[in-house]
């Protein structure tokens, strides 16, 4: 997994985006390059929303996503509630448009999460 410094970090200008709700198994790589499934629940241009397995990465840790096209997205974990989380992906890494974020939810693999 590529390296990514933090404060390159560059935050999305928009503050909503439209979110498109999926269940989807993807892989994240914490700050500590840990691998871990984590299922998103919903997706969208700036950022995802997500369950992890297990401990959930913390607020304002860098993580990388592998979504289920191979694209990988970078961001900051922006809060966690038990082990669901959300992340807010860095701008230049994020899907191109609303458009992207439909094809991320519609190509991923809609499989059953047992926590």
């Amino acid at each position: 997994m590529r390296s990514v410094d933090k404060s390159s970090f560059r935050p999305t200008p928009n503050l909503r985006a439209r979110r498109r709700r999926t269940l989807v198994k993807v892989e994240l790589h914490n700050s500590r390059n840990e691998l871990q499934d984590i299922m998103v629940q919903d997706v969208s241009f700036t950022g995802l929303r997500a369950t992890a397995r297990n401990t959930p990465p913390q607020p304002d840790e860098m993580v990388t996503v592998r979504m289920p096209d191979s694209q990988v997205l970078w961001g900051l974990v922006r809060w966690v509630d038990g082990n669901q989380f959300g992340v807010e992906f860095d701008v230049s890494s994020s899907p191109a448009n609303a458009a992207d974020a439909d094809s991320v939810a519609a190509n991923g693999s809609q499989i059953e999460y047992k926590g």
